[in-house]
């Protein structure tokens, strides 16, 4: 696609936009006319535009782009001056989703580059990637394995006189109402590649666990304490009990909980093991060292020479709780992270040889599939993407 292609697509969205308004001249109307006329693809991606999915579809293009850092690229691509401040306006911002449903209603997607590189690559997108969702195994202290986001509504298992329930909207809740305290039988709870799931522990505890997670725990608590033991990222709220503390172990770290709201990032492949606190207080050990949390205070902790606690004052706690929200959140996030998090909710494998120093910064649903993330992605980088079914490849 040459510069002058890319302006006249641009030049239409607009046209499309106003003319929604009503406010199109007679002879920019006749322009719109002759592009309709063009081929049956423009007329049935006008059709849709003008109903209401093509309403739905433009408010979810201007939520999921970065409009600043995409429109900035390319216009620098094509040699274009920045826009006067009117054109970040509500109804550029509008035109300017249109021009990117225009250009990703054919499944295919025009990368620009500069023009020491060809002037274009095009991208097939082949097959998509669906969101993760609620499913998980549950193990039992007797080995048996009961797959969650099969089994029916009720009481799916018993452990002693501890009742274990998935309600209608698929929380797995232990009752152990009727149970002794300190009966050691130890369940797990795992979530796969692309899965989430909730669990209410036997105190009335609260426990979200994110894709590729588990978390270890007794069917009923001891009188003295509340130990569970986790890998992955789990956001807990924890029932207060004074009496009977609450701790979390994974790994050579261990937290102490004093009823709390709180999260703990701890997949293997990361470096370190992030706890972010949210409310109340809790009290973290990492060799000889320990150290009291206060809310919005986050640590990091070395996985593999745990010894010392590193305290960052002013977290950023909607990022490390995007995930609890429901959202991806990326502040100058480097492309690792990116693709460990994208892998772990979408379950795919993600190949990005040859690429270093790359950072973003935008918001998304997790709800949203995967190509709309990696779309989000290609628009403000140089980095282009192919989807060859549950193999994706990311490439300059």
């Amino acid at each position: 696609m040459e510069e002058k292609d890319v302006h006249r697509l641009l030049y239409i969205a607009e046209l499309i936009y106003r003319q929604r308004e009503g406010a199109l001249t007679s002879a920019e109307q006749d322009t719109l006319d002759a592009w309709l006329a063009d081929s049956e693809r423009n007329r049935q991606l006008f059709r849709e535009l003008s109903g209401e999915a093509g309403e739905e579809g433009i408010a979810a293009e201007m939520e999921l782009i970065n409009w600043q850092d995409s429109f900035d690229r390319v216009y620098n691509a094509i040699g274009q001056t920045k826009k006067s401040p009117g054109f970040w306006s509500h109804t550029w911002r509008r035109a300017a989703a249109i021009f990117l449903l225009i250009m990703g209603g054919a499944l295919t997607w025009f990368i620009l580059k500069k023009e020491q590189t060809p002037n274009i690559a095009t991208v097939m997108h082949k097959s998509d990637v669906a969101p993760g969702s609620r499913k998980a195994v549950l193990t039992l202290s007797n080995g048996s394995v009961i797959v969650l986001d099969d089994a029916p509504e009720g009481v799916v298992a018993s452990q002693g006189k501890t009742l274990i329930r998935k309600s209608g909207s698929g929380q797995l809740r232990y009752d152990a109402s009727g149970a002794t305290a300190g009966v050691n039988a130890y369940n797990s709870i795992t979530t796969p590649n692309g899965g989430e799931y909730q669990v209410v522990l036997p105190d009335g505890s609260q426990v979200w666990l994110n894709a590729a997670s588990s978390i270890r725990f007794p069917a009923t608590f001891a009188h003295d304490a509340r130990r569970v033991e986790i890998t992955g990222e789990a956001y807990f709220e924890v029932v207060k009990n004074g009496n009977v503390p609450f701790y979390v172990t994974t790994g050579h770290h261990r937290i102490e909980v004093l009823g709390t709201g709180f999260n703990v990032q701890s997949y293997r492949n990361d470096a370190d093991i992030t706890t972010t606190l949210l409310q109340g207080s809790i009290r973290i050990a990492a060799g000889a060292n320990t150290r009291i949390l206060k809310p919005g205070q986050q640590t990091k902790v070395n996985r593999e020479t745990p010894v010392s606690i590193q305290l960052i004052e002013d977290a950023d706690t909607e990022e490390a709780l995007a995930w609890r929200n429901g959202k991806f959140i990326f502040n100058d996030t480097e492309l690792q992270t990116v693709v460990r998090q994208l892998e772990r909710w979408y379950d795919v494998n993600i190949d990005y040889t040859g690429l270093t120093g790359y950072r973003f910064n935008g918001e998304i649903p997790r709800s949203a599939n995967l190509s709309k993330v990696l779309k989000m992605m290609e628009l403000t980088s140089n980095i282009h993407y192919r989807i060859n079914d549950r193999n994706i490849y990311l490439t300059k």
